[in-house]
């Protein structure tokens, strides 16, 4: 070998080394995943006036999360998520605001940059769950038809808020509370707060949360929800239930409603599960006729760890003067026409869900 290409190899070599080297000290250091959800259905819809068939992409997405120790107890992570369109709308994919027609990548998720310490707990800088901060306590239905967020955010709870710090606690006793708050952003009287408490000993769950969104018009009062959730896994069956009172709904002073949910799980020989959910709205102060309620029943089929098959029935009857959906709330809603008052929507759907969650360092 001449030396010139002696030469070469070594330095070839060692750039490889030195690569290698810097690998194996960041996957000592950093932990990055990368995860998301594929999740599509075809749903039957009965919108009252009209009956079609769809195809739904129900809040896929696609996200990057990682952390790294700094030592003494404290670590930097973050997580960077977007909601992916698997139907090429960009539209109504279930990811919550606006879309991008025709675009695979929709809206943002929770996304945030924050500091945890092994002490003192974590706080965090983005975007992150407003009314889904407590809806996902007990939601037998998440992202499918009759998500019961149809119910509890059908007159206008923000699903997540924009330009948050959240301080989340330590678990002390089974004990834990999170802090959330959004400034004005320049803004009069805009200013968002929750505070969200939760307790778990076992198979018992219990949650509580008050929110206040602040609205832009000056003399407006805010927008405010109490929340109260709980559940018991006994193990080849679960129960739970919520309680949620909005105030001044929209910044209406006055407008008040009362909402409720219960629902069960069991599990049926080694991959099945048979679910059923109950969701009410009681009337709106001073409207007649604008209560509603939703009945969801579904059962869910495991092919594996990651990848599960359902088949769900949901049905959403509105009184007179209101117009709850059965098939909105993190769900697809691509092409299916506007709720009318008085109508009762009504929806069969067939889903596969594939989930991962893949390390890139560690």
């Amino acid at each position: 070998m001449s030396a010139q290409k002696y030469n070469c190899f070594l330095r070839c070599r060692a750039i490889v080394m030195l690569g290698g080297v810097m690998m194996c000290s960041a996957a000592g250091a950093v932990d990055l995943n990368i995860y998301g959800v594929g999740h599509a259905s075809y749903d039957s819809i009965d919108s009252g006036p009209s009956t079609s068939d769809y195809l739904h992409s129900n809040s896929s997405r696609l996200g990057l999360k990682g952390d790294e120790d700094l030592g003494d107890g404290l670590s930097v992570y973050f997580q960077y998520e977007s909601g992916v369109d698997l139907t090429g709308n960009g539209f109504g994919d279930g990811n919550g605001g606006n879309g991008t027609g025709g675009q695979i990548f929709t809206r943002a998720r929770d996304s945030f940059l924050g500091l945890k310490s092994d002490q003192y707990g974590s706080i965090q800088f983005g975007r992150v769950g407003g009314l889904n901060q407590w809806l996902y306590d007990y939601n037998l239905f998440a992202d499918q038809v009759g998500d019961l967020g149809n119910i509890w955010g059908g007159d206008g709870l923000p699903g997540r808020l924009n330009n948050t710090i959240e301080y989340l606690s330590p678990t002390f006793n089974g004990f834990s509370a999170d802090v959330t708050y959004a400034p004005s952003q320049g803004m009069s009287n805009q200013n968002s707060v929750i505070f969200k408490a939760n307790y778990a000993s076992g198979a018992l769950k219990l949650g509580g949360a008050y929110a206040k969104f602040g609205n832009s018009m000056a003399g407006t009062p805010d927008y405010k929800a109490y929340a109260l959730t709980g559940s018991y896994d006994f193990g080849q069956f679960n129960l739970g239930g919520g309680y949620q009172r909005e105030t001044d709904i929209g910044g209406t002073p006055g407008a008040d409603r009362d909402k409720f949910t219960v629902g069960g799980a069991v599990k049926v020989g080694v991959n099945g599960t048979l679910k059923a959910q109950y969701a009410w709205a009681g009337k709106l102060s001073g409207t007649p006729n604008s209560a509603a309620h939703q009945m969801v029943v579904g059962y869910d089929y495991n092919l594996g760890k990651s990848a599960m098959v359902y088949l769900a029935y949901a049905r959403t009857s509105n009184q007179r003067n209101t117009a709850y959906s059965a098939y909105d709330y993190g769900h697809g809603n691509e092409g299916t026409p506007a709720i009318l008052d008085g109508m009762s929507p009504s929806v069969v759907s067939v889903g596969l869900v594939y989930k991962f969650d893949v390390g890139l360092l560690k």
